[in-house]
């Protein structure tokens, strides 16, 4: 479970009085998220969503709830975060110094992943892009954090830790670093500097998209926290992974439908097309590694279940066995 740390009621209790939010029934935690505390809260004017910012800071929050904003206002789906009366989005808990977003809650549910069929991926297709849409107009152009760079850094401590013994490596780890070394490295000469940029997600993980109890209508894209100015189809490839990735190999009719839905919004270019795969591979790349040291070295210590770094080293298995074969490639052109 996302769930990092115990709020009290009174600590609940202040922090809705700081958002000047309804009086406070009850909350209790969300068995969900990587990294933060994520809260049900009841009011006497119905729930809301808190989340504990682990881990960052005012600005970060801040940031995330200027691209909320942003986007919002050009037609994405998505709660806009509450607001104190001095008119921050956030508010500091005076128990334990956490920053803390308040949002409303937006009834619905998240899909599972065996629930996901061609039409839903059509959507958040069609969804991702017209995300990406709003970008020419955003100013705020600054990568997000887990750029190759970060992802090297990691990679180089867990290799460090390797050869120092560190009992934290097991054998299956050292053999699965031993995969990704090299397709780093790799990576470094097959991804495309040129692609087009502009504002990305990040995270469109199927549980970041919101349905209707009846999952029959799309109703919102949620946690905007790793949202940034990147490289559109790497956003395309992260969302692919998440998507369309059967128990495993990837489902062609899903793969197919989400491209579909995205190429009629906002076609690719050809460079873009051509330079997918390696798009692909990073972004396994990117999630075994920080599956590693976000869950994986994390053990015990609170982090949610389900969440195995060796599933995005499978899935970048097949991605190299999908290379030539037309599974990434323009919807169009297959047949």
């Amino acid at each position: 479970m996302g769930r990092f740390r115990h709020l009290s009621a009174d600590e609940v209790r202040a922090l809705l009085m700081a958002f000047a939010a309804p009086a406070y029934v009850e909350h209790h935690g969300l068995s969900a998220g990587t990294v933060n505390t994520n809260v049900r809260v009841e009011t006497v004017d119905g729930p809301r969503f808190m989340r504990v910012n682990e881990g960052k800071s005012q600005e970060d929050v801040a940031r995330e709830a200027a691209i909320i904003a942003h986007v919002a206002a050009r037609g994405v789906s998505s709660p806009l975060p509450l607001r104190t009366p001095a008119g921050e989005p956030f508010a500091v808990s005076l128990h334990s110094g956490a920053i803390v977003s308040l949002f409303p809650w937006v009834a619905g549910r998240t899909l599972r992943r065996a629930e996901v069929l061609p039409r839903h991926a059509y959507e958040v297709g069609q969804a991702l892009a017209i995300l990406h849409r709003t970008s020419d107009d955003f100013t705020d152009r600054r990568p997000g954090r887990y750029e190759p760079d970060e992802i090297d850094r990691r990679y180089a401590r867990l290799q460090t830790a390797t050869a120092t013994g560190d009992r934290s490596i097991d054998q299956e780890l050292a053999a699965s670093l031993a995969v990704l070394g090299p397709e780093l490295a790799a990576l470094r000469r097959d991804r495309s500097p040129n692609l087009p940029v502009g504002l990305i997600h990040g995270d469109l993980f199927i549980d970041n998209v919101l349905w209707s109890e009846d999952d029959s209508t799309f109703r919102a894209l949620l946690d905007f926290e790793q949202a940034s100015w990147g490289h559109l189809a790497y956003d395309l490839a992260v969302t692919t992974l998440a998507w369309c990735f059967g128990r495993d190999d990837f489902r062609v009719d899903v793969t197919t439908a989400l491209l579909a839905g995205y190429a009629e919004k906002r076609p690719p270019t050809r460079e873009e097309w051509r330079s997918f795969v390696p798009e692909l591979r990073f972004a396994a790349c990117r999630f075994a590694v920080t599956r590693i040291t976000d869950v994986h070295q994390r053990a015990g210590l609170g982090a949610p279940p389900g969440k195995d770094y060796r599933r995005y080293l499978l899935r970048l298995q097949r991605i190299h066995q999908h290379a030539s074969d037309g599974t990434f490639g323009p919807p169009q052109s297959r047949r």
